[in-house]
Order: structure tokens, then sequence, then C-alpha cells
């Protein structure tokens, strides 16, 4: 080839790049207002997650700064993505900027001060934002397309500065099928009668506004997807949750938060925290915006925000939460005089489109924490929009400002994390493999490990803290970077008492006060304080290990102790097995059983049924001839799940658990029961925690279309009184107890009703309850078991008719009821009753006003709602 070809062409191939470089440099980049066809935030416009992905997609094609990624799919299969921005060279240079991250995260890797400092002076800032967990919050979703655009199309020195020190992760929507039920919705009923009614479902399929506090259970899809970004393959050392709160005060809360703190996290954690939302709040000042807020309202004590989980993982976990419009309609609401004294008004909880305009905010007092308070006016979507941008905007200046001390600070936390860890105290924390309810014990670890918790198996038998370990133990080594999140997971929670002022009663906490994993899930942990040498092998994976089939004979009897027993009853009951349930203790082959061991009786396939079961399920069973003791007959029971129109968050938890033990079951509604016969039907209804007047009356929203409106009225509860009589079984999970109390006279009251908060108060902490173990509802648990308690109700015993027959499942100690959180006024529920069965005809009612299956965490009392349903069906 000629030489001045060869140059032509090479100069032909370089002009070419050039052009497509500015061209992928954002001059191919539409606007979001040009793409969706009106701007962001207008009044009344919601864009739709297919729209927003899609222009995303088209971000990312037009822009070398832009990465698209798809990281999976929701509860119902829509695109879960995130997008990675960056300078092109950053993003060339990807996988080396996620090495250094890695490895600033675990200082085991590095081994000189040197070499951290050279690390920190190379690496870059990790930053993750996620919106709009919460599906009604709409603003951050709409906002992201702004952030996007202004990211992939500007050249200004701030944006530079971003893109060069800082890789950033961005979540558009971290719940996309709420995002999808909520835009519809609202542009269904637009312009209509119904304009602005509540949504009829939960805008999470199982979980609605509780997503957030799914936060280190991973039971979600989301969830799972967001927790692999985090702890596992992204590790970002910043991590912020857009939200959005009430529109009656404050119109923007950031960082720092409020006491009490968590002493498991580094005070360095709290500091760079504050930094940043200092950060933010400048920016919003110096835009000239009112009302932003910090170190009230929120906590820094529990992981239940998502984000906030990040501390205990060394990560600076941020929160902004955003004053709410009607989702995109403009609310009005009426000034406030600072001259004069705020004049109370109607509450912005239970107000109607149609109402007014709000009353004026209360809160117009100037205060370092609130220095330009907000007097009122109109808020629409686009206000909504404009500050969450100031805001993520501040947030990446700051973090790209501060980027050598956020590096440096992430790896000195991690350092201390190790090192004490290593002084002991504790050294670690030992789980027995081979507990009550060894699969859950598997189940927890798991769990653990999801959130990047380092998990040990022991290779030979140990001594450690003065007792003696077989092969097989599981160890947690404290000296690890996320040390902070596995003490806090497993210890007992303290809440500190912390008073306003001299002479005035502690505070009480704002949400949860105790979480404590083995508790809530019958394992026991073991906390071990000083060092000890033992054969131990790191787990990449935590599997469990099979059951096995022991012994000859026609039966295979099964312990009621495992979770996993029963979803196993479920499998044998819908293959035609018989199964039935062992009134009294057995001794067999040299095997103890409890009441309630589950005898498995069939044809010719059951050995087969019965391996795969075992080896799936990991319970192991003992074939024998059929026990000869007083039994009760298992059929498979036909149960229905109440759903209420305008969702139910305890209802979709319950859902969620009754699916993943293998209960097949009926969502009902209201209407199910106003115009039908459950008893032909069903053996059991059970119903959520909700209130008798929810119940009866269900929503009564003006504006909400008259097919969605009411609750089971007095035709419903004349039906549910003849379910039981003719042999049904009705089961209240929490406050729903209150329905037959108030309307079916059973033998019990509610014990806290009419106590003040001053004399008792507990908001969610774990408790310790007695249990009938030889009561078929019992039957499978201690004599002895932690529960979650949550604003919970009490039964109280009142006189019964002599037609009825009560009996107590579980009741509260006589003193030392609190294991983990908070309680004030323990003595109000001493000997109470958490748990009861009362007979009415040929059927019962089974009260369960203490949270047996609360978020889907509290594994060790799950039990009691299982044989509640699994008993409604028996001989």
């Amino acid at each position: 080839m000629p030489r001045e070809r060869s140059t032509i062409i090479r100069f032909g191939t370089i002009l070419f790049a050039i052009l497509y470089a500015a061209a992928a440099s954002g001059q191919t980049v539409p606007s979001p207002e040009s793409f969706l066809g009106h701007p962001v935030g207008a009044e009344k416009k919601l864009a739709r997650w297919d729209r927003i992905v899609e222009y995303m997609q088209v971000v990312s094609k037009g822009s070398d700064r832009v990465l698209y990624q798809d990281v999976g799919r929701s509860t119902k299969d829509n695109p879960f993505i995130m997008l990675v921005i960056s300078s092109p060279s950053n993003l060339q240079r990807l996988d080396h900027y996620r090495q250094i991250n890695r490895r600033l995260f675990d200082p085991r890797t590095i081994h000189s001060e040197d070499e951290a400092r050279g690390l920190v002076r190379d690496g870059k800032v990790f930053v993750l934002v996620t919106c709009s967990m919460h599906a009604t919050e709409v603003g951050a979703t709409q906002m992201s397309m702004e952030l996007v655009h202004r990211l992939a199309m500007e050249d200004s020195p701030e944006v530079s500065s971003i893109l060069d020190n800082v890789i950033f992760l961005l979540v558009p929507s971290l719940n996309p099928d709420g995002q999808i039920m909520v835009t519809d919705w609202y542009n269904q009923t637009l312009g209509t009668p119904h304009e602005n009614a509540p949504l009829p479902w939960l805008y999470h399929p199982y979980v609605g506004h509780d997503n957030n506090r799914d936060a280190y259970m991973f039971t979600q899809k989301e969830t799972q997807l967001i927790g692999r970004i985090v702890f596992q393959d992204w590790l970002p050392q910043v991590w912020l949750d857009e939200h959005q709160m009430g529109s009656s005060g404050a119109r923007m809360f950031v960082m720092p938060a409020m006491d009490p703190i968590n002493p498991n996290v580094d005070p360095l954690i709290y500091r760079n925290t504050g930094l940043l939302g200092f950060g933010q709040a400048a920016a919003l000042e110096k835009a000239g915006k009112e009302g932003i807020i910090y170190g009230q309202m929120y906590t820094y004590w529990w992981q239940g925000a998502m984000a906030w989980a990040g501390w205990w993982h060394n990560m600076l976990g941020m929160l902004t939460e955003v004053a709410s419009a009607r989702l995109a309609t403009t609310i009005e609401q009426e000034k406030a005089d600072p001259n004069q004294p705020p004049r109370s008004g109607a509450p912005e909880r239970g107000r109607q489109p149609g109402d007014g305009p709000l009353p004026p905010p209360t809160d117009i007092q100037y205060r370092s924490q609130y220095p330009r308070p907000w007097l009122g006016g109109r808020w629409s979507l686009r206000d909504i929009v404009d500050y969450e941008l100031i805001a993520t905007f501040g947030l990446l200046e700051t973090a790209a400002g501060l980027r050598t001390q956020l590096l440096d600070g992430l790896y000195v936390v991690g350092k201390r994390q190790v090192e004490a860890g290593r002084k002991g105290n504790p050294y670690a924390i030992i789980v027995p493999r081979d507990q009550h309810d060894s699969p859950t014990v598997v189940k927890m670890l798991q769990t653990l490990a999801y959130g990047g918790v380092e998990v040990h198996q022991a290779r030979s038998p140990f001594g450690a803290g003065g007792r003696q370990y077989p092969e097989g133990t599981f160890v947690i080594l404290m000296a690890q970077p996320f040390r902070a999140y596995a003490k806090d997971m497993l210890e007992a929670q303290v809440y500190p008492q912390i008073s306003p002022g001299p002479g005035l009663p502690a505070r009480p906490p704002y949400d949860v006060a105790g979480w404590s994993l083995g508790m809530q899930m019958g394992v026991e942990t073991i906390f071990v304080n000083e060092s000890f040498q033992a054969d131990l092998q790191l787990l990449r994976q935590i599997e469990l290990p099979p059951g096995r089939v022991a012994g000859s004979g026609s039966a295979f009897i099964l312990s009621h102790a495992a979770n996993n027993s029963l979803v196993a009853v479920n499998r044998l009951l819908a293959n035609g097995f018989g199964i039935s349930w062992l009134l009294e203790p057995l001794e067999i082959r040299g095997r103890a059983f409890g009441p309630g061991a589950i005898v498995v009786q069939g044809g010719d396939s059951l050995p087969a049924a019965m391996a795969e079961i075992t080896r799936t399920l990991g319970i192991d069973a003992l074939a024998a001839a059929a026990p000869t003791v007083r039994s009760m007959r298992i059929q498979s029971p036909r149960t229905a799940l109440y759903q209420p129109w305008g969702g139910n968050m305890d209802e979709g938890w319950t859902r969620w658990l009754l699916e993943q033990s293998e209960f097949p079951f009926m969502t009902i509604r209201p209407e199910d029961l106003r115009e039908g016969d459950p008893s032909a039907r069903f053996d059991a209804i059970i119903f959520p925690d909700m209130s008798d007047e929810q119940i009866m009356s269900g929503i009564t929203a003006r504006n909400m279309p008259e097919e969605y409106k009411g609750g089971i009225e007095e035709s419903g509860l004349r039906a549910l009184r003849a379910f039981v009589e003719k042999g049904g079984t009705v089961i209240t999970l929490g406050r729903s107890s209150t329905l037959p109390i108030n309307k079916f006279a059973v033998p019990f009251r509610d014990a806290l009703s009419g106590v003040p908060r001053e004399q008792f108060f507990c908001p969610g902490s774990i408790v310790r309850v007695l249990v009938d173990a030889a009561h078929p509802l019992g039957f499978g648990m201690r004599e002895e078991a932690d529960a979650y308690f949550g604003n919970s109700m009490v039964l109280d015993p009142v006189p019964a008719f002599s037609s009825v027959e009560a009996s107590v499942i579980l009741r509260y100690p006589a003193g030392d009821i609190l294991r983990s959180g908070w309680m004030h006024g323990e003595s109000q529920i001493t000997n109470k009753v958490a748990a009861a069965e009362v007979r009415m005809g040929k059927g019962r009612i089974v009260l369960l006003p203490l949270r047996v299956q609360h978020r889907a965490q509290p594994h060790g009392t799950f039990k009691v709602l299982f044989n509640a349903i699994l008993t409604s069906a028996t001989r």
C-alpha cells in the first residue's frame, strides 16, 4: 500500500474516531423533555417505568460516560437496572478501580501504610444512589432522567470533577413493579371522579411500604438484587437512598440524623455522613431552597432503612426525604405567619382530595437544624424533582471534593474493625450445626453471608470459651471488615436510655428497637471473647446439607421441630400420602420424639418420595412400623387469606411466607364474605394484622371506586360466625384479634386497651414467651421461645360461657420478658397471654396477637401459624 494512502486511511480513521467520540459525548443524547414529550415533573405527568428504561438505554448508547446494566428481573418480571456513570477513561479502567475499591474495603489485603496511601491516591469514590423504593414516592425516579442527561451532556467544571473522581452507580427504581402500578393507576383515574384515589393493592407485590424493612433478611427479589450490588459486586463507599415524606412540614430532610447512634458503628461513619449531608444542604441553601432540615425525625439506631444498613458495612449510608405532592398533582398549604404562634390544624393523615389546602406548617422555628423554615404555599412534583436534583449533585460534588478523605476513612474504619476482632470481645461467634431446627441454622448463615459476612466451618473438633465443639461447627470470626454487621445482627440490642432533658423520661424508640437474628430465628449463637485455635475453612457457599433416612418399616417418622418438616407435610399431602401427628411423646430405636411427631404412610412410591424430601429439605426421617400411640389425622386444609382492598402489608408478608412454605391457599376479598358462604369452600380463614374497624368497614375514601369500597360488614360477620359454628377455623394475626374479642365474645380482653404510652410501650422488640409444647398449636416448639413484639395486643382472660373452651398456647413469664430492644412497663404484660385457641360450636378461633410471622423474620414462631393452618382439617 502506498505510504500516502496509508497515511490518509489512518487520518480518516482518527477523524472518524474523533467525530464518533464527539457524538458519543452527548450530542446524540435527547433531553428527557424531547424524549417524553413533556418536561420532567410536569403537572399531572408521570413517566412509566418502561419509558424510563428505554430512555436510559438511549443515553447509554449515545454517551461514552454511561454504561447501562440489566441487573436482573423484579418480582413481576420487569427489568431491574443500574447505570454506571464516570469519565470515559475511568470506565475503560473500571475493573482496575473496582479492585482498588475492594482492597480498601478489606485492609487484610493491604500490607503497609504506604501501599494503602497509594491505593487512596489512585482510587475513585464509588457512590450509589437508589431511587423511589416506595413507589408512591415518585419524584426520584422521574428526576433520574434529568440527572443522567446532565452527567452525559454537560462539560462544566463541576460535572468534570464528578466524572473524574467518582464512579457513580444509579439505580433509578428499587421497586419497578410498584412504579408501574402507581403510574398506571394515577393515569387511569386522572380526570375522573376517582382522581388521586388510593391504590387498591400493595405497590410492591408482597410487602408494599415494608420493602426497606427487608434490608437484612433479603427475602424479596429486589432486595436480593440490591444486596448483590452493594455487599458483593460493587461495594459503594457512599449509598444514598432517596425517599419522600409527609407534605405538611419541612421540605427536605438531609443527614445527619438524630440520636441515638448505634455503638457498633464506627464514629468516623457518623462524621463523614454528616459531612456529605451538609454538602447536600449547602447546595440546596445556595439554590435558595426553603425548608431544609437535619438532625430530626429519623434516628441512627437500626438497620431498617435500606441504605442505612451500609453503616455496619463501613459505608456512608445516606437518606433524603422530600415532602410529597399528591403524586404528580400540586398541593396547596396555607401560609404560616412567622410572627404569630402556629395554630393547630387538621392533621395531614386522613385528609382527602377536596378537603381544601393543608393547614399551615406548625414548625416554623428558625434554628441551626432548620435555618429557613418552610412557611407554606404550593408544592408540586417539579419542586420535588428540583430539590432531589440539587441534593444529588450536591452529594456527588462533595464526594468528588473529599475523594481522598473518604477513601482513607474507608480504609481506616475497615482496619479498626479487623483489629477489634483480633483483640476479642468478641473474638468469634459460634453457631452449633446440630440444633433444634438445623435447616433454619443454615438459613440464618446464608442470610448473613448474603450481607457479606464471612462464615467458617470447623474441619475437626475444637475448644473455645470453656466448651468443646464438634467438627462441622460454624464459626464467625470477628477479625473481618464487616465485623460490626455480624455483631449487630446477632447480639441482643440494648436501646439507650436518652432523656431529652434533666428530670424528663427517656425518649422512646422511633421504630424497631431489637432485631437479633439468632433470637428471631430460634438459633443458638455463642459469643466467645477470648482467642482460640481451630482448624477452620472459609465457606464460599453455605449449602443446606441433605437429610437422611434411617431404619426400615412401612411408616416414616419426622420430628416436628424444623420448619421444613411442615414444608414436607405440605408436599406429602399434595401427593396423596397419609399424615398423622402423634399426640404423645415417643421413643423408638433410640430416638426421642416430642409431641407432634409426624408419621407418614403410603404406597410403594413413598420411600422414594421421602428420600427426595429429606435430601432437599435437610431433615431426617426414621423408617419404622407405624406407632400405636394416640394421633390426629392431618388432611390438606382449604385455606383462605383475607386481602382487603387498599393493600395490607401483613397480608403480603403472610402470603409470601405461605407460598415459600408451600401452603396452598386462596385469596378472598371483603365481598367474598359479604356475599358467599365460606364454610362450603374453606377450612381456615386467616386475617392479617388490621383493626376490627378496618375489617368491618374497609376503605371509605370518597373518591375510591365503588367496587373497592367497604369491608365485610354485618353480612360478612354473620357468615364468619356460621363458618366457625359449622367447624371452620378463623386465625387472627396481630390487631385483627380485636374482631373476635369485640364481635364473638371470646373469653379474652385486650389487656393494653386504654393503657397510655407512658405506662407501657414496646414498638418492636424481642421478648421471651412460655410455650405449651404439648398443645397441637405448640407442636415442634421448645417450652420457652423468643418472639417478636411490635405494638402488639396482649390477651387477658375473662369469664367464659359454658359453650366456649379456651386454651393458652403462648404466655408471657412472670418477669425478665425483654430479650432485645426496648420495653417500658413490663409489669403490664407479666403472666398475660400471647396466643390462644378458643373452641366455639364445632369450630375454633385462633388468636395470634403476637407477631408470629412478622415480616417473615421470626422463624422461631412460624410453627404456631403453620400448626394452626394444618390442624384446621383434622380428624
